[in-house]
């Protein structure tokens, strides 16, 4: 699991994620979003 920063809001797995804030997404998840630009990772949590 990581710890990303929204760019923008969007639905995930019936939770509403909004921009400016911090979540903890699974990895695979937050390299795509980095990739897409829609989010930033922050920081990598142990398993």
């Amino acid at each position: 699991m990581i710890k990303v920063k929204m760019h923008i809001q969007t639905q995930y797995k019936d939770q509403l994620l909004r921009a400016d804030k911090i979540y903890l997404v699974p990895t695979e998840t937050a390299e795509r979003w980095q990739q897409s630009k829609i989010a930033e990772i922050v920081s990598e949590e142990e398993k």
